[in-house]
């Protein structure tokens, strides 16, 4: 034991001397090596047993030193907190160094590194137990760093308790360090208050696993907590980041020699490498990093700020497994080991000093594994809250800018030269980030946030045989909020709520998609892509705030987008061979705009579906709404469903497109729902919104395209330097796109007012674009206005095409045009329908429309109002096809079912009465059979039922009325069928200058204004026109209005439109509405005129009119009114003649194959039988301002349902009719352009009183219309005017005119129908002067009195004509009502002259045949003839107007008539077939005026009323007509009915013996009752006069043969017309006939003419007429014809157009020489004017007088007829005395035989008057006979149409024996209808005429003085000779037998109405001598002679010798 203790000392005696030899031989072996290696000098303070003390090691280069207080060695056997037995301790370590120095360190490591690793290379069995037993423990590190960033800065680490420990495996060494804290600080000297720049404590624990082998870093571990790191504002401003970056070195690959370093360098920089893939490679094979509780603090002591960074974990795990197989061909030169890596950060949490949240992480996890298979990597983020405020960032990021800006330049150029390399392997990449917020708030913009509940993406990287690519991104909830309130975080909004200042939400996204590429060089496979995208709940907000944010964010995104621009350039620049495939859909996409000013607008889309692919792309939306939020006053919005938001603007149900991109073809196909509601104010809404839109873009536009165009330029230097020689080539042209559109049915509704609105509806629309062709297509399209559907257009096509070569054919007739070929549209109409409800009007809404239109063109022109203005192109033209046009006024619906109703009671009357016959048949049946037995009450309840029934049926019928048929509703229908329309544009007259050009040209008439005009709208076009059918109707009626077939038209068209100036601009208001108030529009008031110069070509031309369709035309006239609003200005309309001399100006060519002219001539408008025909054959007509020109053959005819139909009254060949209107205006009637339109704010001042009127000096004040009518024009044609009339035709014209003359009613005016417009002027008002004139060269006159007895008129003339101007003058009704003016015609002027005349009569000697026909063998002789004839009228106005020069004057006249070489031939046929014509007119006329509602009115005389002055021309001189008495010759006898009679009976009983008594003669020629009437001073209208030369009157009797010819050198006819005055006790009209014969001569034959057998009549000679003057006789016939006297031969000829030399001749003998001769006749009437029967005083009626003086009366007032002869020289055969007695008899002195009959029944009527006193019973009694008489005419007229269909049938079927028969009955009875008629007419006048006589007894209160037996004066007839001498011949007429002279021969007759005669026979001196050869007594049988004469008197006259009563004044010389 001792030996052991002491072996044991020694050993440590041994061991200590060797431990203090060692110790020393230690520090010396240290200290040389520290010199020799590193260059330092190495200091021990102490050395003690495994103690050292005081170490120091100071680098004098470098100024480095490393102190060391103490250094032991340990073990875990002294101390347990070892973990190893051997432990090397150090107390505290010091180490200083200076960086500026130490930058040479680095080399001398370098250059020992190769040794030193062969060198340190240990056994790894010795390092395993060094290992184990080994660990270094310090116990504080002090390490300065002195000029870190400059010379005045110190970087200053501590750290405590250390502890270093090695572990060994051997294989690895594992080297674990432990850092209880570690503090550090970067501190700066200075006076600033910030020393310290930068803070960093923490605990670390850090473990190394190196490989023994290679001595490579194997693994690593590291444990950090606590980490608190301070980093001040001094560290920023200093230049310690910037040289820290400097001095960071570059990684640079390892080499084993260094020259060949350069060259692997640069092929390693060549060669595109992953960014970091070289930084993971250099990692050691496991990372492990663990950080808790870190804490990072910026604080910027200067300014108060800080920013504190917590994170309480950050895991980073990397793991690398070299051992397994490598990820093979990673890229294409490298592979990737198996590797796995993972990041995790755990509750993140930035403040700012303010202790508010800026972001706040949740935890974020990241892993990435690469396995030999593929590359796996996945992204996990959860509640990431960031809260961005830059005004608290602001100054961080300015002093982190001054950083960035030194470094960011050099880093950018090194990033854009980076490229990728291709990966080969498969990568598989996830993520999932959920519950993310940021919002950000930057000083000058909004606050906005951004923020979603999660985001996950799958993404896979694929290359088995080819790079295939797919990833799955899926977003939900993202939003993204603008707006002051954005940064403040909120709960998810509620489901279909929109929440104001969102402007991005998204409730769900997801996308699919894959990426396929084919590999190998030689494979054909393109690129492929797939995308699938699922969207649902998509809302997108516009505004303004969300514009400034993106700009903003753009703004700071600017660089990389820059860089993005160019990558996706690349991108597609390479991908040109894609095929890609994407499928999006989108469901519930809500798109909002908001604005402050106006609200929010909404933009609905339920569904959106994408499916696009290279080919093909096509997008489908369901459910499309744009709405307006007008005002946002809630927080949030609903988002409905489409069909569920209220008033949308626009609704879509469902819309597709399609695009082709190979063929560049757009296909959009539109459902059925699309609906479109506007408005001005939704306008103006869409309009901010869409501004604001833009306004955004340009401001997102401005920011993008600042920042990267200049950064663009910057990386593309090359572009501008390529030299100008290489232009770029030009582009080939861009391809149109085609597009085609599909539309299944459309709305759309525009609001031009609040309550107005139009309405456009289509169903089925396509449109396809086609390179330059456009062709749409529609089968039905609606316009409504007002909810009413005015246009319907079926069949619609359009086509724009470039060019057409059918416009090329339509050119070629226009050779003035210049454009060959220009672009097209073609519009093709199957049918164009429009309608117009009644009253609707169309002309408020319309207006509105063209203002609201002018309001938009207003408002969107100013966003072009910069562009210069440029030529405009030639438009294209136009091609209008129509195959049905209707346009419809509709009728209204009251007066519809008024009429049906009315219609139905008519026929529901009758076969109620069908009924009632029926059931009284039964009912008498019934009677028949039972008898008595049949009770009463029984058929009462038959008869009560049977009304029941009729009431029934008559509802049920009612009920079904529009059952079968519909209602009528037109009021007016226009309808074209075969429309053709072509206007072509061409550049000649293309232009506002040449466009003037046109309008000179085609107005020159008008004075062009010398400043020019300035016009708005200016075009012209050549027109071409074809119509197949142009008709109008109105109502149902069966004639149409127009109808025209077969029209074309072809001339040119110009319209233009005044430029107003400021007082002719109307301001329409529109109201906006807020925010914009109301808005006012300039509207030009001048109208659009137009220009035209047409020619037409028509085949037929109809127009149908008549009164009975005024009311009708009148309600038209009101629907047109309101289909143009009447101007703006105040001044009263114009009517529609000034409105279209002011709007159409030019010519117009017409030429008609036939037109036709029907004027309806019934108040009927259904009747089509009744009507005046116009019918124009080869119409030529010429329109040109203020001439219309008609050029053809024309044809009147008179339409009429009877046998008088198709009577052609009235044909003129060759006519040339010419009316000339003259307007009289107060100024040019032709200057329009003068016209200024004012608006009611810019009316000028006029006089008070006057209205302002802006048409005053063109509106026309009247109408001055000129006729003329030109037959003379020489033509081909024999044919000459004729005209032929029938009485009926007469009488149909007089009812026609009476039709078309009557006054109509006033139609739907007044307050009732709220019309209470001033009535329009009627054209026919407006006239104040027609003339007519017609000129023809010949012209043949027929008039038939009727068919019955054929009865006519013929009238020849060869030449003439007929001239007549009338004046018009507007009577003012009196009253204090308002009544239409009296149009009063009067004829001013009227001058006819006629030649070579000739007038026969014509009688058939048969009766009206079965055909209704005239009978071809009609007699026709001579009645007059003549060579000229002239008329002159003078009006009646005319003598009031100058009635100083007309009252004295007796020549003048009203008539004038001149004739001359006047032949009347007056034979019994003459007389017979003129008496038949006269009675029937006279019948006819009696007719008409008893039947008249005139006829029974009744004359109303004031006894007190003075005589008032006459109207038409009476003569205010004449005085009042005195009382007429009877006794008119004072020397005169009374000869009373007894006296007689008594002398009759004397004359009777003395018939063998002659008495003659003598007296004085006593003026017997002032004693005539004639001269006397006549020469009275109550005349007060001359009214005509006739004067005749060398005028001839052959007379032939009916017993004898030969004739008598009267001549006469001149003649003078004179008609007066006197005063009506009282007869007796009957108030007559008289009028007095003068005739004055000069130069007369009497002609008779001597034997019987030849001429007679074949009906050649017998004339004088003119030089055998006319006055007697010298001729020299130069020939023995007219020394024959020399002697004037009496009983001279004078030849005759038959062709009063030759003379009698040419031609066979007879002579007559002249039996009375030249003399002259006065005929008075005075005939008064019963027909009173009413006017002028209120002017005469009643009679005074005395009361002592005595009844037998009031019959005496009575004989002043009849008929008289005077005849005087002042020389007459007479000679006669006896043959010529018996022809003369013929002619006396039976030619002159005719009696009516019917007159005794007519005489008895007026006789009866006045006694059943008398007897009936009470006017009341007359009148109905008269009334009654009347409506029998209607009855018979009502029957005539019903069984002569009845004949006219029966006739019209037999055209058809001429054999029928049924047809002839009937109408042979209807024949019978229409001849006893007349029969009956002729009857009881006679009847009524004579009825009628006694009451109006009774009538005006009883109103001056008369007694009916005349008693049934009294007898009044019919007719007196006075003969007187002044002298006369008479001549006896032989046969041959110059032989004398006896001479008879007579002195004041006066003789009379009195015819009375008993049909009694009484005779006065006067004779003053008489001798007659006896001139016989060789007679003895030359007086010896005077009494025979004068018996004979005396007998001859009493057969000339016709006296019966029962009524003879002679008184004799004799005196015998």
């Amino acid at each position: 034991m001792p030996l052991l203790l002491s072996a044991l000392l020694v050993l440590l005696l041994v061991a200590l001397s060797a431990l203090f030899l060692g110790r020393w031989l230690v520090v010396r072996l240290a200290t040389r090596w520290c010199q020799r290696k590193l260059q330092a000098e190495l200091k021990i303070g102490s050395f003690r047993f495994f103690w050292i003390q005081n170490v120091s090691l100071k680098f004098q280069q470098h100024q480095q030193t490393v102190e060391i207080d103490n250094l032991w060695i340990s073990s875990k056997l002294l101390s347990h907190d070892l973990p190893h037995y051997v432990a090397l301790c150090f107390g505290e370590v010091r180490i200083r160094t200076d960086l500026q120095k130490v930058s040479g360190l680095s080399a001398p490591f370098s250059q020992s590194t190769g040794v030193d690793q062969k060198e340190l290379s240990f056994s790894p069995s010795l390092l395993k137990i060094f290992c184990q037993l080994f660990s270094i423990h310090v116990d504080a590190i002090n390490i300065m760093v002195l000029k870190v960033a400059t010379s005045e800065s110190l970087w200053h680490i501590q750290i405590s308790r250390s502890r270093f420990l090695l572990d060994s495996d051997g294989k690895r060494l594992i080297c674990e360090v432990s850092l209880s804290k570690i503090n550090s600080k970067v501190l700066k000297s200075g006076q600033l208050e910030d020393t310290c720049l930068v803070e960093l404590s923490l605990a670390l624990d850090l473990c190394l696993k190196v490989g023994i082998s290679s001595w490579h870093l194997k693994a690593i571990t590291m444990d950090v907590w606590t980490l608190h790191a301070e980093l001040h504002e001094g560290l920023f401003h200093s230049q310690l980041l910037s040289q820290g970056s400097s001095l960071v070195p570059k990684p640079v690959p390892c080499s084993e020699s260094g020259k060949g370093s350069i060259p692997e360098v640069t092929e390693n920089l060549a060669e595109p490498t992953l960014p970091g893939l070289y930084l993971l490679q250099q990692l050691p094979d496991q990372v492990k990093v663990k950080m808790e509780n870190t804490s990072v603090v910026l604080s910027m002591n200067s300014q108060k700020r800080h920013l504190t960074w917590t994170l309480k974990l950050l895991h980073f795990l990397y793991h690398r497994d070299e051992d397994q197989l490598p990820l093979r061909s990673f890229t294409v030169n490298s592979d990737m080991a198996q590797m796995n890596t993972e990041l995790l950060l755990e509750d993140g949490l930035l403040l700012s000093q303010s202790r508010q949240r800026i972001v706040c992480l949740n935890s974020l996890k990241a892993s990435v594994q690469v396995t030999t298979i593929d590359l796996s990597a996945s992204l996990v983020l959860n509640t990431c809250i960031i809260h961005y405020r830059h005004q608290e960032f602001s100054h961080w990021l300015h002093m982190l800018a001054l950083e960035t800006q030194g470094t960011s330049l050099p880093v950018f150029k090194q990033r854009k030269k980076r490229t990728f390399p291709q990966i080969l392997a498969p990568i598989i990449f996830s993520t999932s980030i959920s519950n993310v917020n940021i919002s950000i708030q930057l000083g000058d913009t909004p606050p906005f946030a951004l923020g979603f509940n999660s985001i996950s993406l799958d993404y896979q990287h694929l290359r088995p045989q080819s790079i295939h690519q797919r990833g799955v991104l899926t977003v939900d909830h993202l939003c993204w909020r603008v707006g002051s309130d954005s940064h403040i975080q909120r709960a998810p909004h509620p489901p279909n709520m929109h929440v104001w200042g969102e402007a991005l939400v998204l409730d769900s996204f997801t996308l699919q998609g894959s990426y396929n590429q084919p590999l190998g060089l030689s494979s054909t496979q393109s690129d492929t892509l797939f995308l699938d995208c699922t969207i649902r709940g998509l809302q997108v907000e516009a505004s303004d705030t969300c514009a400034q944010c993106l700009s903003r964010i753009l703004s700071l995104m600017s660089p990389q987008s820059g860089k993005s621009v160019f990558s996706r350039e690349s991108s597609f620049g390479e991908s040109m061979t894609l095929l890609w495939k994407v499928d999006l859909k989108v469901e519930d996409m809500n798109l909002f705009t908001l604005s402050a000013l106006v609200g929010a607008s909404e933009i609905r889309l339920d569904t959106l579906t994408v499916l696009g692919s290279a080919e093909t792309s096509t997008v489908g939306i369901q459910g499309l709404v744009l709405a307006l939020v007008k005002s946002v006053t809630e927080k949030m919005q609903p988002c409905c469903k489409a069909p569920d938001i209220p008033t949308p603007v626009l609704c879509l149900s469902m819309l597709s497109l399609t695009y082709h991109s190979s063929i560049r073809s757009l296909e959009v196909q539109c459902g059925a729902g699309l609906t479109l509601l506007w408005s001005p104010p939704d306008h103006m809404y869409l309009y901010q919104h869409v501004l604001a839109t833009l306004q955004c873009r340009d401001l997102l536009r401005a920011t993008t395209c600042s920042e990267t165009v200049p950064s663009l330029a910057l990386e593309t230097p090359e572009a501008t330097s390529e030299p100008e020689d290489n232009l770029p080539e030009p582009l080939p042209p861009r391809r149109l796109l085609n597009l085609t559109l599909e539309v299944s049915a459309a709305k759309l509704t525009a609001f031009v007012a609040e309550d107005k609105f139009i309405t456009l509806a289509a169903e089925s629309v396509s449109l396809n674009r086609h390179g330059g062709s456009l062709q749409a297509y529609c089968p039905e399209l609606a316009a409504g206005f007002d909810g009413n559907s005015i246009f319907n257009f079926k069949e619609v096509e359009v086509q724009l095409l470039p060019e057409l070569e059918e416009m090329i054919l339509h050119r070629n007739p226009f050779p003035a045009l210049q454009t060959l070929r220009n672009r097209v549209w073609l519009l093709s109409f199957g049918s164009v329908s429009v309608e117009f409800p009644y009253q609707y009007d169309f002309s408020g809404t319309l207006d509105e429309a063209v203002g609201v239109q002018k309001w938009l063109k207003g408002l969107h022109r100013g966003t072009r109002a910069w562009s210069s203005p440029s030529p405009a192109p030639l438009p294209p033209d136009l091609l209008l096809k129509v195959q049905h046009f209707s346009w419809v006024f509709l009728d209204d619906i009251f007066e519809v079912k008024l009429h049906d109703n009315y219609e139905l009671m008519k026929d529901e009357s009758k076969e109620s009465a069908k009924r009632l016959q029926l059931l009284d048949a039964k009912v008498a049946a019934l009677r028949k059979q039972h008898g008595e037995l049949l009770p009463a009450r029984k058929i009462e309840e038959l008869y009560a039922s049977l009304e029941r029934k009729n009431i029934e049926i008559y509802i049920q019928r009612s009920r079904r009325l529009y059952g079968n048929t519909p209602m009528r509703r037109a009021l007016l229908t226009w309808s074209l069928a075969g429309l053709e329309l072509v206007a072509l544009a061409d550049a000649s007259f293309h232009g506002p200058d040449r466009v003037v050009e046109q309008v000179r040209e085609l107005d020159p008439g008008s004075p062009f204004p010398a400043e020019g005009i300035d016009l708005v709208i200016q075009w012209c076009r050549m027109l071409k026109c074809n119509v197949k059918t142009f008709l109008v109707r109105i109502r149902d009626y069966p004639r149409y209005l127009f109808e025209i077939r077969d029209w074309r038209l072809m001339g040119r068209l110009v319209g233009t439109e005044q430029s107003g100036q400021a007082c002719s601009r109307r301001r329409q208001i529109l109201h906006l509405g807020l925010p914009w108030g109301n808005v006012a529009v300039e509207r030009n008031m001048p109208p659009l005129k137009f220009y035209h110069d047409f020619h037409s070509e028509i085949f037929q031309y109809t127009v149908v009119w008549g009164p009975c369709w005024d009311p009708a035309w009148t309600l038209i006239g009101q629907c047109v009114d309101l289909l143009t609003k009447p101007s703006a200005d105040p001044s009263p309309p114009l009517p529609w003649w000034d409105k279209s001399r002011l709007m159409f100006h030019g010519d117009w060519h017409m030429d008609i194959e036939q037109a036709n002219l029907h004027q309806l001539a019934t108040e009927d408008p259904y009747n089509t039988t009744e009507n005046m025909h116009w019918e124009w054959s080869h119409l030529s007509f010429h329109w040109k301002p203020g001439q219309f020109v008609f050029k053809g053959d024309l044809d009147i005819n008179v339409r009429t349902a009877s046998k008088y139909d198709d009577c052609c009254f009235l044909h003129l060949p060759d006519l040339c009719m010419t009316l000339d209107l003259q307007w009289l205006c107060h100024g040019n009637p032709h200057d329009h352009h003068s016209v200024t339109l004012r608006a009611p704010e810019f009316l000028p001042e006029v006089p008070l009183g006057q209205l302002h009127d802006s048409y005053r000096a063109f509106r026309s004040e009247n109408l001055n219309l000129s006729i003329k009518m030109d037959l003379t024009r020489h033509s081909g044609t024999i044919s000459q005017p004729r005209i032929l009339l029938y009485s009926s035709t007469l009488r149909w014209m007089q009812n026609f005119w009476a039709t078309w003359t009557s006054v109509t009613r006033p139609i739907c005016r007044g307050k009732l129908f709220n019309n209470l417009k001033p009535s329009k002027k009627k054209l026919g008002q407006h006239y104040k002067q027609l003339s007519y004139t017609a000129l023809f060269p010949q012209l043949q006159v027929h008039y038939w009195a009727s068919f019955a007895q054929q009865r006519g008129i013929q009238i020849e003339c060869s030449q003439g004509h007929v001239f007549t101007r009338g004046t018009q003058r507007l009577i003012p009704q009196a009253g204090t009502v308002m009544r239409r003016l009296i149009s009063e015609w009067s004829v001013t002027q009227m001058v006819s002259d006629l030649s070579q005349m000739t007038v026969h009569l014509m009688a058939s000697p048969t009766e009206e045949n079965a055909d209704h026909c005239l009978d071809p063998l009609v007699t026709k002789t001579h009645l007059l003839s003549l060579s000229s004839l002239t008329y002159q009228r003078h009006s009646n106005r005319t003598a009031e107007e100058e009635p100083c020069t007309r009252d004295g004057d007796p020549a003048f006249h009203t008539h004038q008539l001149y004739l001359v070489d006047l032949r009347i031939s007056w034979t019994t046929t003459n007389r017979d077939i003129a008496f038949g014509l006269y009675d029937g007119y006279k019948k006819a006329a009696v007719l008409k005026r008893n039947l008249s509602t005139e006829a029974l009115k009744g004359l109303k005389i004031d006894p007190q009323m003075s005589t008032k002055k006459p109207k038409r021309g009476l003569l205010t001189s004449t005085p009042t007509p005195p009382h007429v008495n009877t006794s008119s010759f004072s020397g005169r006898p009374d000869k009373g009915s007894s006296g007689g009679a008594y002398m009759l009976q004397k004359l009777i009983e003395e018939t063998d013996r002659f008495v003659v008594f003598t007296e004085e003669e006593s003026g017997m020629s002032d004693q005539l009752c004639g001269i006397a009437a006549c020469q009275t001073d109550d005349i007060y209208n001359r009214n005509c006069l006739i004067e005749l030369v060398n005028c001839q009157m052959v007379l032939r009797g009916a017993e004898t043969e030969g004739c008598v010819i009267v001549s006469a050198a001149k003649a003078q006819l004179l008609q007066c017309q006197h005063h009506p005055a009282w007869y007796g006790d009957t108030l007559k009209q008289k009028t007095s006939w003068t005739c004055l014969l000069d130069g007369m001569q009497y002609f008779a034959t001597t034997e019987s003419s030849p001429t007679e057998q074949d009906g050649r009549q017998l004339w004088l000679e003119v030089k055998n007429i006319e006055e007697h003057r010298q001729r020299s006789l130069d020939s023995v016939q007219e020394l024959m014809e020399s002697g004037q006297a009496v009983g001279g031969m004078v030849t005759t000829t038959t062709d009063w157009n030759q003379p009698a030399e040419a031609q066979q001749t007879q002579q007559v003998q002249r039996i009375i020489s030249r003399c002259n001769c006065r005929m008075y006749y005075i005939s008064y009437s019963h027909d009173i004017d009413p006017e002028l029967a209120t002017q005469i005083k009643p009679p005074e009626v005395h009361e002592n007088q005595e009844k037998e003086d009031l019959l005496k009366k009575q004989e002043g007032a009849v008929d008289t007829f005077t005849l005087i002869h002042h020389e007459l020289e007479i000679s006669t055969n006896p043959a010529q005395y018996a022809m003369i007695l013929d002619i006396v008899n039976n030619l002159l002195l005719h009696v009516e035989p019917k007159r005794k009959e007519h005489s008895e029944k007026k006789q009866r009527v006045r006694f059943q008057l008398e007897i009936s006193s009470n006017p009341e019973e007359q009148r109905s009694s008269i009334l009654h006979l009347q409506e029998a008489v209607r009855q018979h005419v009502a029957q005539i007229r019903h069984l002569e149409k009845q004949m006219y269909s029966i006739m019209k049938s037999l055209q058809d079927d001429s054999k029928n024996e049924n047809l002839l028969d009937l109408n042979q009955k209807f024949q019978l009875q229409l001849n006893q209808e007349k029969a009956n008629l002729q009857l009881e007419s006679e009847e009524l006048n004579i009825l009628i005429r006694c009451f109006k006589d009774f009538q005006l007894q009883r109103a001056n209160k008369m007694e009916l003085r005349k008693q049934q037996e009294d007898v009044s004066v019919v007719r007196r007839t006075e003969f007187y000779f002044a002298q006369a001498r008479w001549r006896l011949t032989e046969e041959d007429g110059q032989l004398g037998i006896a001479e008879l002279e007579l002195q004041r021969f006066l003789y009379s007759k009195v015819n009375k109405s008993d049909d009694t005669a009484e005779h006065l026979l006067e004779l003053g001196w008489f001798t007659m001598n006896n001139l016989l050869p060789n007679a003895v007594y030359k007086a010896s049988f005077f009494f025979f002679f004068f018996f004979f004469f005396f007998l001859s008197l009493i057969v000339i006259l016709g006296i019966k010798p029962r009524a003879l009563h002679m008184q004799y004044k004799y005196s015998y010389h």
